[in-house]
Formats: C-alpha cells, sequence, structure tokens
C-alpha cells in the first residue's frame, strides 16, 4: 500500500513534488493504519467497524493509484487486500 501510495502520488506532479506528495499519502496511511488497525494498537476497532475501516483504505489507495496513472496496480491491489483482509476477519471472530 505504501509503495503504491508512493508511486500515485509521483504521478500527480514532476519531480520532487510528485515524491512529496506520495511520500505524504503514505504517512497518512501508515498513521490511520496504527492508530485504528495495527493489532498492538491501543485503539484498534473492533470487528466488522475494523474491517470496513480498511476495506475504505484500501479503496481510497487505489482511486488515488487510478488518479496517478496506475490503474491496472490499483485495481489489483484492493482486490488482493481486500479479500485477504475478509479471510484474516472470517478468523478473528
Amino acid at each position: 500500500m505504501v509503495v503504491l501510495l508512493v508511486l500515485a502520488g509521483h504521478g500527480f506532479a514532476d519531480g520532487w513534488r510528485g515524491w512529496a506528495v506520495g511520500v505524504f499519502l503514505a504517512l497518512v496511511a501508515v498513521g490511520i493504519w496504527a492508530q485504528w488497525m495495527a493489532p498492538t494498537s491501543l485503539r484498534r476497532l473492533e470487528q466488522p467497524t475494523r474491517l470496513v475501516a480498511q476495506i475504505m483504505l484500501f479503496v481510497t489507495t487505489a482511486l488515488y493509484a487510478v488518479a496517478g496513472g496506475l490503474l491496472w496496480p490499483g485495481l489489483v491491489f484492493v482486490v488482493i487486500a481486500s479479500g485477504v483482509f475478509v479471510a484474516v476477519s472470517r478468523q478473528d471472530a
């Protein structure tokens, strides 16, 4: 997810500005994950709210990827990541 966001941000602008946008997007995603989804977080969301938030984060990442010119990587990412986390969430329940 982080790599895809950095590459998507680079698709928004040329040069260092694109990399800066990409790094910013990746840091926001890492912050969201660390606060509400990480297994060791004190503020971890309960299921099924966590699953919904994860899928929303994956869809948002895919939308940024598509906007940055990465259509197929974005679509593949959202399908695989969502599928994996739906399967994992069933084991957590």
